[in-house]
């Protein structure tokens, strides 16, 4: 809606050759409240005048000397590409109305004029001009905003394919470390058989990611995928949502519902932290994968499910084994294939090509246009332990998008979380010794290459160590082999 004070504020351009006419126009719109208003008594001004100051209404008078109404809306058109002059004639021949129109104005008055109608021709016709503009103005918005989305879309998909490329991982994951490429190359060859897999890991660290993987690269993976957070949900509610109910087994079954089990025939159920299920429902759990058959709450009857059954917890279920909560044949049951996906301390390799997929979906999300991580703010998200693993980094990334200057479109120090801010390496002990030398130096190097995106010359730089003593000291890592070549340019881990 547009409001009074919009049209008052609105821009006219009287034209007409008489002086008395342009007068009286000019004072009766001043007094009805118009506040911007010029005149010229040159039609061939006009033109120029539009092109400088775009007049939200042109009052035109179509019989003038030099030059007639015609001529100066045929030279509009040229400016007003969208074919919408804002044109109000002001004709004497009634011949000449129709032809306005044609022509390209919006509406006309007669002469002699009648001023009452002419305020309430303008006011109409400056109504229907600023809910045009305002349209113009929302569209090109729109159509700003899906070019940046495919810009953001493509940025996305690039960032993924060469992390998926550098790493030959399946997009999603990131896995340049050797323990995370251990674990794929574990998955993809489970993948292929029928067997449950237990998935264990800290909360966080990516066991969905690996669930899915299972499913995607298995013969199920044109059947659904269902993931349920059986510690989110409370034991009664657990075996409505599981194995579905009829209709009248308890207060609010107004219909008959069938269960996940059933939502997931012919693909893949994940059971995400396990370890929090009652004994009673563990009994429930232990059937159903020994006979592949549920019962609905509230039903005598059994049904069959096709279902592959993975499992994932951030508990010991050794332990809880021990202790008496989990079953050991439930356990046996589940652990047949044990995936563990290590915490993002121990794979420091995978921090900064993750953090850059987060930032790249974390834009997408948030339709901002981020060029990358500045280096001080990658080195430190390199020295931050991340207990709450690839979770806490995806929160990060997302707020870095949020506060991250339009100016700089990348992100900076201060951008990340104080916790990431402030800290500091930690000298960690290993079987109850503090690490050497040797390895505090290898974990520094490797820190500054992933800095580096892998950038041998720019590394051995910031070292302050020559490049022949770099690739001596990745070579005894393991990590590169052969002679060096062409040391005097730059190198990469490729």
């Amino acid at each position: 809606m547009i409001e009074s004070s919009e049209i008052h504020n609105a821009t006219i351009l009287i034209v007409d050759d008489q002086e008395a006419n342009v007068q009286m126009l000019d004072r009766t719109l001043r007094g009805a409240g118009y506040v911007s208003i010029a005149s010229t008594r040159d039609p061939r001004a006009v033109c120029e005048l539009h092109r400088k100051n775009h007049y939200d209404l042109i009052l035109l008078d179509l019989v003038m000397p030099g030059m007639d109404g015609f001529q100066v809306m045929e030279g509009l058109k040229e400016i007003e590409k969208d074919g919408y002059l804002p044109v109000l004639v002001i004709t004497a021949q009634p011949e000449h109305k129709l032809r306005a129109l044609t022509a390209g104005a919006k509406d006309f008055v007669s002469k002699p004029l009648d001023l009452a109608e002419v305020l309430t021709r303008v006011y109409n016709m400056l109504e229907v001009r600023l809910l045009h503009l305002e349209t113009k103005r929302l569209y090109e918005q729109v159509l700003a905003e899906q070019n940046l989305q495919k810009q953001l879309e493509s940025a996305l998909q690039e960032a993924l394919v060469r992390v998926a490329h550098e790493a030959d991982e399946p997009l999603g994951i990131v896995a340049k470390s050797a323990s995370m490429r251990q674990i794929l190359d574990l998955a993809r060859r489970v993948a292929k058989v029928d067997s449950t897999v237990l998935i264990t890991g800290e909360s966080g660290s990516g066991k969905e990611r690996i669930a899915r993987l299972l499913h995607d690269e298995s013969m199920r993976a044109k059947g659904p995928f269902i993931a349920v957070n059986c510690g989110a949900i409370s034991e009664t509610l657990l075996e409505s949502e599981l194995f579905g109910h009829l209709r009248g087994a308890f207060t609010g079954a107004n219909h008959d519902r069938p269960g996940l089990f059933e939502a997931a025939h012919t693909g893949t159920l994940l059971l995400d932290e396990i370890g929090e299920v009652s004994p009673a429902m563990q009994v429930k759990l232990l059937r159903v994968l020994q006979e592949r058959e549920i019962r609905r709450v509230g039903e005598n009857k059994n049904r069959k499910v096709d279902v592959r059954l993975l499992a994932a917890t951030n508990r010991d279920l050794t332990q809880c084994v021990a202790d008496g909560t989990f079953r050991q044949d439930l356990y046996y049951r589940i652990n047949v294939v044990a995936l563990r996906v290590p915490p993002l301390r121990e794979r420091k390799e995978d921090i900064l090509p993750l953090a850059r997929v987060l930032l790249a979906e974390a834009a997408l999300r948030m339709k901002r246009k981020i060029s990358g991580l500045a280096p001080d703010a990658a080195d430190q998200l390199m020295r931050y332990e991340w207990p709450g693993n690839v979770r806490e980094l995806e929160n990060a990334m997302e707020r870095a998008v949020a506060l991250t200057l339009p100016r700089t479109n990348r992100v900076e120090l201060e951008d990340l979380p104080e916790e990431v801010r402030q800290a500091f390496p930690k000298l960690q002990a290993i079987k109850g010794t503090v690490r050497s030398l040797e390895e505090v130096e290898k974990e520094y190097i490797l820190t500054m290459l992933a800095v580096n995106e892998g950038n041998q010359t720019h590394t051995a730089k910031q070292l302050q160590i020559s490049l022949t003593t770099l690739y001596r000291r990745l070579k005894s890592y393991g990590l590169i082999g052969g002679e060096p070549e062409g040391l005097s340019n730059a190198q990469s881990m490729g």
